[in-house]
């Protein structure tokens, strides 16, 4: 699909017809990166075995000299905006669209540590200059580059690179907890230390509170099954349906935990009393990080049990005990997520775009329209 040349490094994009095509390539590479679990080549090659390969995605290669040093998978997706317009849009490592949205965090283009700013900034170029049927390019819940001024300019006025959205996410580092539960507690607020104290006071005035983990894969899936009901059940009560209504996100995790469970990179947690089960932990590990990516919790009849609290308390003193070093609970915003951490860090969404007409008709257009719709919003006052 054609090549490109700046100094001394080359970019090149084709197609994956199968797995195989990339899967060398991505695990040497991300040996020589500090990608997240969503870079690894555990969720890259299940995401492209369960979702992207019958969209044809784009595999761009980033050479320095005969070194590979940068990789990324891009999938194409016609958008209708405000009925008038139309385009062709990438999106990198995703397809947010017909229930294939896997809500991937900590994205990015697989790059080596030595790397990271060629990389990005040349695979920027590549895309604008040669795949010149798309008019938008979606770097999407990305890891703050921090260099965007820098694309910017590499790609001249006839582009622009827009940041539609920054968020934080919410970080435990687990040196916090060593020391078992009290050394960890004792970080907390001195309000939020009482409130889960009394939780747990509660919850073991019959039985000590217990943590398993799944040690088989059919465990894991039970745990995950069961998990589902919980998080279902709790989100039904909000009148909302939950992840686990998605029958293609469901199977995709579900085929994540079969192929790499084994392989440590993932984590089913049960934690449960002489009453029965208070929640379920679905993480991934990975570099001695585990992401904290999905849950499911009872309703509590007394609303001074906290049971998310009191799961994720003994999740992190476990973690910790397992030698992990941060406990990250990702973007998206919760009381326990702002009370249990200690530091964030910032995922951006970033969207380069062609100055066409219709794009530029469209921004005009938003700018004269969304104070009007504000001020009718506010009731005309």
């Amino acid at each position: 699909m054609g090549q490109q040349y700046t100094s001394e490094i080359k970019v090149q994009a084709s197609i994956a017809h199968a797995v195989e095509d990339i899967e060398s390539d991505w695990k040497s590479l991300q040996e020589r990166s500090d990608c997240s679990f969503f870079q690894s080549w555990c969720w890259i090659g299940t995401w492209l075995d369960q979702i992207a390969l019958p969209l044809k995605p784009v595999v761009i290669r980033v050479w320095s000299d005969d070194t590979l040093v940068g990789m990324g998978l891009f999938v194409e997706r016609d958008i209708q905006r405000r009925l008038i317009v139309r385009l062709r849009a990438m999106f990198l490592n995703e397809y947010p669209f017909d229930g294939k949205n896997m809500v991937i965090e900590y994205n990015g283009l697989l790059a080596d540590v030595n790397y990271r700013r060629e990389v990005l900034v040349e695979t920027a170029k590549f895309l604008v200059d040669t795949q010149i049927h798309c008019d938008e390019f979606y770097f999407n819940a990305i890891t703050d580059p921090g260099n965007l001024d820098e694309i910017t300019q590499s790609l001249g006025k006839s582009v622009s690179v827009e940041l539609e959205q920054s968020n934080p996410t919410w970080i435990v580092s687990l040196h916090r907890a060593v020391g078992g539960m009290d050394a960890f507690l004792s970080t907390l607020s001195k309000n939020k230390r009482w409130q889960v104290r009394r939780a747990f006071r509660i919850y073991e005035e019959k039985s000590p509170l217990k943590l398993d983990v799944a040690s088989t894969v059919k465990d894991a899936l039970d745990y995950f099954d069961a998990m589902g009901i919980l998080h279902t059940q709790r989100w039904n009560a909000s009148g909302l349906p939950g992840s686990f209504s998605n029958k293609a996100w469901t199977e995709y995790h579900r085929t994540l935990i079969t192929k790499h469970y084994q392989q440590g990179a993932i984590q089913l947690l049960r934690i449960s009393n002489a009453d029965g089960v208070l929640g379920y932990l679905y993480n991934f590990v990975w570099r001695k990080r585990v992401y904290a990516l999905q849950s499911g919790f009872i309703i509590p009849d007394d609303n001074r049990l906290m049971p998310g609290y009191v799961t994720h308390a003994l999740a992190i003193v476990f973690n910790q005990n397992e030698g992990m070093k941060e406990y990250d609970f990702m973007y998206g915003e919760s009381r326990y997520k702002s009370s249990f951490s200690d530091q964030q860090n910032k995922l951006v969404w970033v969207l380069i775009k062609r100055q066409t007409f219709i794009l530029l008709l469209e921004k005009i257009a938003m700018k004269i329209l969304r104070p009007v719709k504000n001020y009718l919003f506010r009731g005309g006052q």
